[in-house]
């Protein structure tokens, strides 16, 4: 059945919802209802029995379930990270060598960017490292949440990862679409890594906010918030994990590092081994990534990780067995509303998958369109679907069959219509990282104990920012096929000038010096 432009109803609902209402969960069961209410052709009771079992398909498929399980072993293995006396010991290594809250930034994006294998795992890492730090030299949940948010999903993209086995397949399903022979999936890869504009420079603005302290937007005021008031959240906020809440205070033993690397050493070598394990006999290393389960090896993982913290609680003597059970379960309750939210999201997806809702925006391309407005229009419409259903793959898995063969219609360039695969990843990465439904954001907000809808507006103006130099360049490079060598220098420059030129409205509109967070007087100048 062809649901025309009621395809988009349900993500704008649960969109719209969740910015008004502040209240993520029912906005998005609304949303997943409203889709429901639609396939039953407006039936109160048929459009009630379809949310459910939609919900309960979510649930159940073995992908979504392990994925669900990591979450809520992860909560175990941060549970024990805490009660032992993990975090402690790192906030107190990390005061030693982190004197200024630009170090803490920095510290931050640099870890961010080294755990480049997962974007989950990534959150769940940094977050554990930096959150104390961040707090401990006022650096706002926003501000931490933003960077673990922009360098999970799109370091993941460019680096040896579970991302790029699946990005490795899409591209041979467009080339293959397209129909283009001479050039192997993995190099048609390379060369659109070049052209994922979006991820490149997402990871570099942040690199820039920190360094200058340049803030602007709702960002600034957050941060001032936090350097003047010391408020790390503000008054009224709902962060989704306040580890001091719901674990309590530590053990009172000695901290030891060992119980904070530990289990996140075990959790990233067991996961790794999961990869070559799911994936072993398939060849080289790309191979194996591509044949390998990463949902498997990330749930490994995860369960790993608990029970090196339950062995190190009892090998130790710092908690009894029933102790340590009580965390491991504390542990899984500190991740039982993001694993509801996460299935709420995967449910409004399976609604909007069934509605069509790819068919009605693809359908949107005018025919016969000039290659200059092509890759613009390509990573618009990324940027559309991945914001309105807050899955990156699935927009990948849209429009990847669409681009290249597009492409290389208008142009017979394979290596160019190849590349166009970057700009569909650049597009998809947009609402992977700043949609409140998607669940990369959803773990930014979590293990950097942030607000959502505070890290998600707050967000969302660096994301556009990011996206309108994208878009230039894009433009650049559809009419004149600028080298990527000249294309990205001259991003990085429009970026800059336009972090700095923001910044200076900003300091106007709030009456904040953008780089020390401080109120200013009329005659101060930058």
């Amino acid at each position: 059945m062809d649901y025309g432009w009621l395809a988009i109803v349900p993500p704008l609902v649960a969109i719209v919802l969740a910015f008004v209402t502040k209240r993520v969960l029912i906005s998005l069961f609304i949303g997943i209802f409203s889709g429901g209410l639609i396939i039953s052709g407006w039936n109160p009771f048929s459009g009630t029995v379809y949310t459910l079992d939609t919900v309960v398909g979510s649930i159940t498929d073995e992908w979504n379930a392990s994925l669900l399980l990591f979450n809520l072993l992860m909560g175990s293995g941060v549970a024990f990270i805490w009660r032992l006396g993990g975090s402690e010991a790192l906030t107190a290594w990390a005061r030693k060598k982190i004197k200024t809250r630009k170090a803490a930034g920095i510290g931050a994006w640099v870890l961010g960017i080294v755990i480049f294998f997962n974007d989950y795992v990534n959150a769940a890492i940094v977050g554990n490292v930096f959150r104390d730090i961040s707090e401990e030299h006022k650096i706002s949940s926003e501000r931490l949440s933003y960077i673990l948010d922009s360098t999970a999903a799109p370091v993941a993209t460019f680096f040896i990862s579970d991302w790029i086995a699946f990005q490795i397949g899409m591209v041979k399903t467009g080339m293959e679409t397209a129909g283009i022979d001479g050039i192997q999936p993995f190099t048609g890869y390379l060369y659109s890594i070049p052209l994922n504009l979006y991820c490149i420079f997402a990871v570099l603005l942040v690199g820039m906010l920190v360094i200058t302290g340049r803030d602007f937007g709702p960002m600034l005021k957050a941060e001032h918030r936090a350097v003047t008031e010391g408020k790390i959240v503000r008054d009224g906020a709902k962060p989704m994990l306040d580890v001091n809440y719901e674990l309590g205070e530590p053990k009172d033993t000695k901290p030891m590092l060992i119980t904070f690397f530990l289990p996140l050493i075990v959790l990233v070598g067991v996961t790794l081994f999961g990869f070559w394990f799911t994936g072993r006999g398939a060849g080289g290393i790309t191979d194996i990534l591509g044949a390998s389960d990463p949902a498997k090896a990330l749930l490994w993982g995860a369960f790993a990780m608990s029970i090196t913290g339950i062995v190190m609680a009892l090998s130790t003597k710092i908690m009894t067995l029933s102790e340590a059970m009580d965390t491991f379960v504390d542990g899984l309750k500190l991740m039982l509303l993001a694993c509801v939210i996460l299935v709420m999201a995967w449910s409004l997806g399976s609604i909007t998958a069934e509605m069509k809702l790819d068919e009605f925006i693809v359908k949107a391309i005018p025919p016969n369109l000039p290659f200059v407005f092509v890759p613009m229009l390509i990573f618009g419409l990324g940027m559309l679907i991945s914001f309105a259903t807050g899955t990156s793959w699935g927009t990948m898995t849209i429009l990847t069959p669409i681009a290249i063969p597009l492409a290389y219609a208008l142009t017979k360039d394979a290596y160019l219509s190849v590349a166009m695969a970057g700009v569909v990843f650049s597009g998809a990465i947009f609402g992977d990282h700043c949609s409140p439904i998607s669940d990369t954001t959803v773990l930014a907000s979590i293990f950097s104990g942030a607000d959502h809808i505070d890290h998600v507006s707050t967000q969302v103006p660096y994301a556009i920012t990011t996206a309108i130099v994208a878009v230039f360049m894009y433009l650049l490079w559809g009419q004149f096929n600028i080298t990527p060598l000249i294309l990205i220098p001259l991003g990085i420059i429009l970026l800059f000038g336009l972090m700095f030129w923001l910044s200076k409205l900003s300091r106007k509109k709030y009456g904040i010096n953008p780089k020390t967070k401080r109120k200013i007087r009329k005659k101060e100048s930058i």
